[in-house]
């Protein structure tokens, strides 16, 4: 085959040019800068929500979550839109978290490799998300994020795994912090604080996929290769502030930070690695599935906001007593007051009430009788469902997105939403159930509650900041190759459902239509973009001669729990 259309993809999970970006300009990183310098380059859009399971699912097939079927860990939409209502304050619907987890087998659309494996193009995947158990690839594959800590299979072809587990003993994602939350200071909660004990099993995770990679590199063919760093994710949600250069001067923040840095000091070796081994003919990109950045510290009350309008009722409680708001309006407290008491005040927050008062969330929304009201998505998104049909849906929607466009910090005057959509003009598909009338998107340093209660203001600020990071929409990409221009100004409008067209088209292949991404015709020299892109028919899931689908691995209890508990500690379900 003509070495110009193979392909090689470096993931690093969660990255963001917040942080790479000094690093390049001052040499820490000069594999990257030179990635960068010598192609095209820009912020790399998520998905909606942005969140691992869903943008990494919308990388592969180049489709948005409602052509796919991923939303999220969890089944997102599928719990909420009744009178129930359950919902909490991370994003998830399902009340703690207690949804079915996704995994290779939620994709209801053919990934990138499928069709590649259609046109007898050899893969090596090495890492990637939500790719166990693992299925027939035309090549080889090592399954990512998911995968149980003791999986006996967890490539394909099986007899892979034995190989690597010969070889080190290769880890998928760290297991420290499996069973609590990291970080995080709540009423009578444990603190963990950062340490480089913290930072060096990152180094040793990172270590050895760099080893079992360059050995499958050498050992295994490909046309495409790809490998994803899930600790650049990790190090975001776990030591933010030591990698954005904002963690202090105390020697215990400088040792810390500089750890981190020779983290990504090392994690620019390996990636200098790979590009010398894949050689100069190769196209390379570069890309994350979402970007990140510090933890929101403030929250917006959004349905007190909407029964504030009017658009949202209340079930009336039966009295003051079990109602704690009754208790706090009679005292004239707000709930946000009370925990900023129960928080510096340890004595205090002995007080069962005061607790119950700060976090309980005693007023009960009336789903069936409002008008609207607000449901999770994720950290600073959520979504608002109508109840009203007709002309008046449109009206009563039109309505409320003028008046979200007037929301305001009223402490600072700074507008609190970025972006709001129509549900159905993002997401279109045979997966588009029960999906939220509008979307919204808040400054990231905002989160959403979801709570109705006695609150001093519809913005009140979080009663303990953390050094942890959140996802943002803003990832990276860049791509080098010899069909790459070298543009030196990053490039807007690239979302990451786009990935996987260009990859086609790179290749030389037809690009099916059913993609809702498009090709990124602007990273390309004058020449190739003259090569027209060749529209091509919809492909499904690919399968070996003998017809072999999903690997028969049968998830245990006891790893669904302590995946359950690892996706808790990062914060992505309750």
């Amino acid at each position: 085959m003509d070495q110009s259309k193979r392909i090689m993809i470096i993931g690093l999970d969660g990255a963001t040019w917040d942080v790479l970006d000094r690093w390049i300009k001052d040499g820490t990183l000069p594999n990257l800068a030179r990635l960068r310098g010598e192609g095209s380059w820009g912020v790399l859009r998520s998905t909606i929500p942005p969140i691992t399971a869903a943008a990494w699912s919308t990388f592969m097939t180049g489709k948005r979550p409602s052509k796919h079927g991923v939303f999220h860990f969890i089944n997102l939409f599928g719990g909420n839109g009744d009178a129930k209502g359950k919902g909490n304050e991370n994003g998830n619907e399902n009340e703690n978290g207690n949804g079915e987890l996704v995994s290779a087998r939620s994709l209801k659309a053919s990934a990138l490799w499928d069709i590649l494996g259609h046109h007898e193009r050899k893969v090596l995947l090495i890492n990637i998300p939500l790719t166990y158990p693992p299925r027939p690839v035309n090549g080889a594959m090592v399954t990512g994020l998911l995968t149980p800590r003791n999986a006996q299979v967890f490539t394909y072809p099986a007899e892979l795994s034995n190989e690597i587990k010969a070889m080190t003993d290769y880890k998928i994602d760290l297991d420290r912090f499996v069973d609590k939350t990291p970080f995080v200071d709540e009423i009578d909660g444990e603190i963990v604080v950062p340490s480089l004990t913290l930072v060096d099993e990152f180094r040793d995770m990172l270590e050895k996929r760099a080893r079992v990679t360059f050995s499958l590199m050498n050992s295994q063919p490909w046309d495409f290769f790809m490998i994803v760093f899930i600790g650049t994710d990790r190090m975001g949600h776990y030591l933010w502030e030591y990698q954005s250069g904002k963690a202090g001067n105390s020697p215990e923040a400088q040792a810390l930070s500089k750890a981190v840095r020779e983290y990504y000091i090392r994690l620019d070796e390996i990636c200098g690695e790979l590009l010398k081994k894949a050689g100069d003919t190769v196209t390379t990109l570069l890309m994350s599935d979402h970007g990140m950045g510090p933890k929101h510290t403030k929250k917006v009350h959004v349905n007190n906001w909407l029964r504030e309008h009017g658009w949202l009722y209340s079930i009336k409680s039966n009295g003051a007593m079990s109602n704690p708001d009754g208790l706090l309006k009679r005292l004239g407290l707000s709930r946000d007051r009370v925990g900023r008491i129960v928080h510096k005040l340890p004595g205090v927050g002995k007080s069962q009430l005061l607790k119950k008062a700060a976090t309980a969330g005693n007023i009960q929304i009336d789903y069936a009788g409002s008008k609207a009201y607000a449901i999770p998505i994720f950290n600073h998104i959520f979504g608002i469902r109508l109840n009203v049909k007709g002309e008046e849906r449109e009206r009563l929607r039109s309505e409320i997105t003028q008046q979200l466009a007037t929301l305001i910090d009223p402490q600072t005057g700074c507008a609190l939403v970025e972006h709001v959509y129509r549900g159905e003009d993002y997401y279109q598909g045979p997966y588009a159930e029960n999906i939220p009338d509008i979307i919204v998107m808040l400054n990231p340093d905002y989160g959403a509650s979801y709570r109705l209660g006695s609150y001093s203001s519809h913005v009140t600020e979080l009663q303990f900041h953390s050094h942890r990071g959140n996802h943002r929409m803003e990832g990276i990409f860049a791509a080098r190759g010899a069909e790459i221009a070298q543009q030196p100004n990053p490039l807007a409008g690239l979302d990451i459902e786009d990935i996987a067209p260009t990859v086609l088209h790179l290749m030389g292949l037809p690009v099916p239509t059913d993609m809702d991404g498009r090709v990124l015709t602007e990273i390309f020299t004058p020449e190739f973009q003259a090569k027209p892109i060749q529209p091509g028919a919809a492909l499904d899931f690919w399968t070996n001669k003998s017809g072999e689908k999903f690997q028969e691995q049968v998830m245990s209890e006891e790893d669904e729990a302590e995946i359950r508990e690892r996706l808790q500690a990062l914060g992505y379900i309750e």
